[in-house]
């Protein structure tokens, strides 16, 4: 399999590198030191980083990706290059049956985008982070009846765009959200909902609430698991973040067959040089007292 530019140009590609291409376009954008761990850790790249972004710029070349480079302040600020995938990425994606053929091709041009960049790339670190950690790994039983599983990424372990598979529930009109809620925080939180809700003939659909990523595990003959990553820049008051926690029972509440864990990661300076960000540790703290 291969990849042209024009008509004799032909770029030689492997199914690792089909799978690796559909996983960016999963991610919708990966810096390129990500897609390095993702390369060897994720897909068993044996390749040195130089090498594997010459790699980077031919796939760049032929317009399987498009990169571009971010910068924040001249000497102690980030500077790094980012990725999503390409136009012939995804002509490549749907020749292999990996994306429909009604993929809409304008939407990559929103995915490097996105008004927050560092919030959504220390969320993709976040999510493989994750990912890396469980991949091959062997689940020990919790019950002494239950049996051990093995953990394989694309098997049973998947990362997805909440915009994918969003948490929504339907709420008949006869039925009234504040009585239907327990509690002052859940008086809060139907109140949030409302004021999300989409009105349809006979009742509304809510968004109950929406996570940054979400990295899925599906064993089997068990529950289902969800890992709601919930990124924390400390711009937001700790308050916020509590009411989300709500907002997850009330979504474990309501789907008993599925287990949903919350995952708050609070971004400190290790993902990103700015001054802006700390060690995390009071913000830890705080946020540990308030929930």
């Amino acid at each position: 399999m291969g990849a042209y530019k024009g008509t004799r140009q032909r770029l030689e590609l492997s199914e690792v590198d089909v799978k690796f291409l559909s996983f960016l376009e999963q991610q919708r954008m990966l810096t390129y030191n990500q897609l390095f761990q993702t390369a060897t850790r994720l897909f068993g790249f044996e390749v040195l980083e130089y090498s594997f972004k010459n790699r980077l710029r031919k796939f760049e070349e032929y317009k399987l990706i498009r990169s571009e480079y971010y910068r924040d302040g001249f000497f102690d600020g980030n500077h790094f290059k980012f990725a999503s995938i390409g136009t012939k990425g995804i002509d490549l994606l749907i020749e292999h049956n990996m994306l429909d053929k009604s993929y809409n091709k304008k939407k990559i041009y929103k995915f490097n985008n996105k008004k927050n960049l560092i919030h959504f790339l220390a969320t993709q670190q976040a999510a493989l982070n994750i990912i890396f950690k469980l991949n091959r790994r062997t689940i020990e039983p919790f019950k002494e009846k239950s049996k051990s599983f093995d953990i394989q990424y694309g098997l049973n372990l998947f990362s997805q765009s909440p915009s994918t598979m969003p948490y929504e529930e339907w709420i008949p009109d006869y039925k009234n959200l504040h009585t239907q809620n327990k509690g002052a925080y859940h008086t809060k939180i139907a109140k949030y909902m409302t004021n999300n809700a989409t009105i349809g003939p006979s009742g509304k659909t809510m968004t109950i609430v929406k996570p940054d990523w979400v990295v899925r595990l599906k064993p089997e003959q068990r529950k289902e698991i969800f890992i709601n990553i919930e990124l924390d820049t400390g711009s937001e008051p700790i308050q916020t973040l509590v009411e989300k926690a709500f907002n997850y029972s009330i979504l474990a509440e309501n789907n008993p067959s599925k287990l949903h864990f919350m995952c708050i990661i609070i971004l400190d300076n290790t993902f990103a040089n700015s001054s802006r960000f700390t060690n995390g540790k009071k913000r830890t703290i705080n946020l540990i007292k308030s929930i």
